[in-house]
């Protein structure tokens, strides 16, 4: 009888559209994953960066083709919608909504990393033992802090509506 193979598993921390957009490839990969989300649900009515093919300088009022080739054919989405549809197609029991991530420890003999969260609905604190963790948690990571205190973030741009 042949013993079957234990799946990676990923923690990812942040339910961001990076951190969703991971957990979707690392499905695809083979991969065992669990995102831990401090919100309660799904977000609704939220805005998001807007995608297609073209951009208003509303300063000259004039609008910029961003693709070289113009018959690039293209749709208009907003980013919430993007990450709304990608949480829709995960399999129900990869989002812990209500998770906050509070601390990770990597140990000296295991190969994995131990995530700690608190499920804000009950008060608990539970522990995610997986083998890779992807830290997903926004510009204000702790987990980034952890491993590289001394880089500087830089704001790469967005146009606000």
């Amino acid at each position: 009888m042949k013993e079957s193979k234990r799946k990676a598993k990923a923690g990812v921390v942040g339910g961001s559209i990076g951190g969703i957009s991971c957990a979707h490839a690392l499905i695809f990969a083979g991969w065992d994953v669990v995102v831990l989300e401090k919100t309660r649900s799904p977000p609704t009515n939220e805005s998001g960066a807007r995608l297609g093919n073209q951009s208003t300088d509303r300063a000259k009022k004039k609008s910029l083709v961003l693709a070289r080739d113009e018959n690039f054919n293209y749709r208009a989405a907003d980013g919430a919608d993007h990450r709304s549809l990608l949480y829709k197609i995960l399999p129900l029991d990869v989002v812990w909504w209500g998770h906050m991530f509070l601390s990770f420890s990597v140990s000296d003999d295991k190969p994995n990393v131990k995530v700690k969260s608190k499920v804000l609905q009950r008060g608990e604190i539970i522990d995610v033992v997986a083998d890779l963790l992807i830290a997903a948690d926004g510009c204000l990571s702790s987990i980034r802090q952890t491993f590289v205190p001394d880089h500087k973030l830089r704001f790469v741009g967005m146009n606000s509506r």
